[in-house]
């Protein structure tokens, strides 16, 4: 290993070794009067899940690194230890002297109660941060992987692959924002990239800055405001990254109805399937407030390229609203199958 990537590895190292000793320090005055290194395991899993996910994650993006060095023909650098036997170069079996077995149930109890808590707490915010996510690889993901390293892409090309990526939560997905937070010398880019994973619960390190004299691109930035008229131009002059795009359903509803579309998003997802629903997959054009005639013209292109309609059938879109009727009409002229789904409290029945 290079000398320089050896001491920010090894520094690296150091700090995430520290911020375990912690929670191991915990764990131990927690263990029972006779334990071993299994029963570390065990407690460290159960208390502190998020820490040993990200132990876990750090031996995967290791693991890919070596694995990119040796298929380019060089040695493996970093030999990440596998994640139980990481932790158990840093848990150490002590012997507890005069251990009291009930006050350590008590201890135990106490501990146990502090830490769902905070756990709980954690998956209810991560919950939170990946509802309006897909949890499916997005059949046009390779398309928009090889247009954002199209020669000649700027700053605003670039940043609508990374928003439209944004709203899925699948393996390629998550490389690509790891490579970007690597390599991407844009610093808007990268941040955002370095950000979205954090904010998604995935191991991460922010990396600094590219050293020497910078480009003009590596310090670009974009607002990235745009609306329905941009999307509408975009289709009509068949740029890619919009017209490639295709969904399995388009999801009709009523905009009050945002909890149900989100569980039959959540119920199709599981079952493979793509779907297409304007607040959350044009999220950046279709704003609610700048609906109009491009609006329209927008939802229709994405109505064609869905295979299917659902309608999402609830108190709330019963009486149809213009804007259902239009849809469920239009993609009737096309011979698009329209599906009804009935959604009541927390049931899903096709009608």
């Amino acid at each position: 290993m290079p000398g320089i990537t050896k001491r920010k590895h090894n520094a690296e190292l150091m700090r995430f070794n520290k911020q375990l000793k912690q929670p191991l320090n915990k764990i131990y005055d927690i263990l029972p009067c006779k334990y071993d290194e299994n029963i570390i395991l065990e407690y460290f899993k159960k208390f502190y899940p998020t820490e040993y996910k990200t132990i876990e994650q750090r031996y995967r993006h290791y693991q890919a690194k070596d694995e990119f060095l040796v298929n380019h023909g060089k040695k493996r650098r970093y030999k990440h230890l596998s994640p139980k036997k990481y932790l158990f170069t840093l848990a150490k079996v002590k012997h507890l002297q005069n251990c009291d077995e009930k006050e350590q149930l008590e201890k135990f109890r106490n501990f146990q109660q502090k830490r769902e808590t905070i756990i709980n707490n954690r998956k209810e915010k991560l919950s939170k941060n990946k509802r309006l996510l897909q949890t499916i690889e997005p059949m046009f993901i390779d398309i928009l992987i090889n247009l954002y390293h199209k020669k000649g892409n700027g700053i605003f090309e670039k940043m609508e692959i990374v928003k439209e990526l944004q709203k899925y939560d699948s393996e390629k997905v998550i490389e690509f924002f790891s490579k970007l937070n690597d390599s991407e010398r844009n610093s808007q880019i990268r941040v955002l990239a370095f950000k979205h994973l954090q904010r998604l619960g995935y191991y991460v390190k922010l990396r600094k800055g590219f050293k020497g004299k910078k480009k003009s691109y590596m310090l670009d930035k974009t607002t990235f405001e745009v609306t329905p008229q941009d999307l509408f131009d975009r289709l009509e002059d068949k740029y890619e990254v919009q017209e490639k795009k295709q969904y399995d359903f388009f999801i009709s509803h009523s905009y009050k109805d945002i909890d149900e579309v989100v569980k039959v998003k959540d119920i199709l997802n599981k079952r493979g399937y793509l779907i297409y629903c304007d607040w959350m997959s044009d999220s950046e054009y279709l704003k609610r407030e700048l609906a109009s005639e491009f609006t329209w013209y927008v939802l229709r292109q994405r109505i064609k390229q869905s295979k299917k309609v659902i309608f999402v059938l609830t108190q709330n879109s019963l009486n149809k609203s213009d804007w259902i009727q239009k849809e469920l009409d239009f993609a009737k002229s096309i011979g698009n199958e329209i599906i009804s789904l009935y959604v009541q409290f927390h049931h899903v029945m096709v009608a």
